[in-house]
């Protein structure tokens, strides 16, 4: 498939989705929107009317469509290991959104569906497709060895701009846990890939009585050298603070984004510093979920395994799991 357009289909049609439609439509030489895919026949029709790509109102029928090489799904946390499996056993290639499934058993039948099928599985952890961000992993040997790390992601929901399911802690598997520890837990991994995770303990509550689950959440992860990374989330803070420290023997990295839920959703401005001195700056092109989209289709094209695999963020879950359960038992969960 070196040189033929990867044919994209979206399913699942809710605040994200236009999102990555852009990430997709930002590369016309190497793939585009095959088709759209919800229940809601408005919705779909609308989308499809918009883009000029035919529409599904089921899974199983865009499955069937030979024309459609790979999906992007973008459906409530609670769908993502079956749809992904059904997606996987029809030999489509899986761009799943974050997090990747609500429990580690879940992601783990999910990478051995894409094994099985011999299709790529990539999770969509946008934040670490800003090119800011790529350009601090590439630099952390600037600031030698690193022994703290903090994430702030902290930002605000409420019923009016949240999504429905948000409300339910079924569907979302634990609210901030993995709706915004996915991110900030795969960035402390990513940028810490050198040592491993060995404990984690977390302490959370709830603030908002419209939502199940926790809102606010500290989680502090400990590595096998002693060194340890801090993640704050929230959904209770107006106006959103969006930032990471990494503290290192020789200097520090620091970045703050804003603009996350303006314009299209998850994409944002950046600044970054390295040892003090503003090095990036703004919202750079290609965005984040076109960076994102462009391994997913260059995994696909190449053959091998994309950034974000399935098989590499199985940790996260473990993490995100332990998280709730170090919260609820009041204890340090041992990995």
């Amino acid at each position: 498939m070196t040189n033929s357009k990867v044919r994209i289909a979206v399913i699942g049609l809710g605040r994200v989705s236009r999102t990555h439609i852009d990430g997709i439509r930002y590369w016309p030489d190497h793939c585009e929107l095959a088709a759209v895919v919800d229940v809601q026949e408005n919705l779909a029709k609308a989308f499809s009317e918009e883009y000029g790509v035919p529409y599904y109102l089921s899974v199983d029928e865009a499955l069937k469509d030979p024309q459609i090489d790979a999906v992007v799904i973008c459906l409530p946390h609670s769908l993502h290991a079956p749809i992904t499996i059904k997606a996987c056993e029809a030999g489509k290639h899986v761009l799943v959104e974050k997090v990747m499934a609500n429990t580690v058993a879940e992601g783990q039948s999910m990478v051995d569906a894409a094994e099985k099928h011999g299709v790529n599985l990539m999770v969509a952890q946008s934040r670490r497709f800003f090119l800011a961000l790529q350009e601090a992993k590439k630099r952390i040997g600037e600031i030698g060895r690193v022994n703290n790390l903090l994430y702030t992601f902290a930002c605000y929901f409420d019923v009016n701009v949240a999504p429905k399911w948000w409300q339910s802690k079924e569907a979302t598997g634990g609210l901030v846990y993995p709706m915004l520890g996915s991110h900030s837990i795969d960035f402390t991994l990513w940028m810490l890939e050198d040592r491993r995770p060995v404990s984690v303990y977390a302490q959370g509550c709830s603030n908002n009585p419209d939502f199940e689950g926790d809102d606010d959440v500290t989680i502090v992860i400990g590595f096998e050298d002693g060194t340890h990374a801090t993640n704050f989330l929230s959904i209770n803070n107006r106006p959103s603070r969006h930032e990471g420290l990494i503290i290192g023997k020789e200097g520090s990295i620091y970045f703050t984004q804003t603009g996350d839920h303006i314009g299209f959703i998850g994409t944002a401005e950046t600044d970054l510093y390295i040892k003090g001195d503003l090095v990036m700056t703004g919202e750079p092109l290609p965005h984040n979920f076109a960076v994102q989209m462009k391994e997913f289709v260059d995994s696909i094209r190449e053959h091998r395994t994309p950034m974000a695999s399935g098989q590499e963020i199985l940790m996260q879950l473990k993490i995100i799991d332990a998280a709730q359960r170090s919260a609820a038992e009041k204890r340090v969960i041992l990995l």
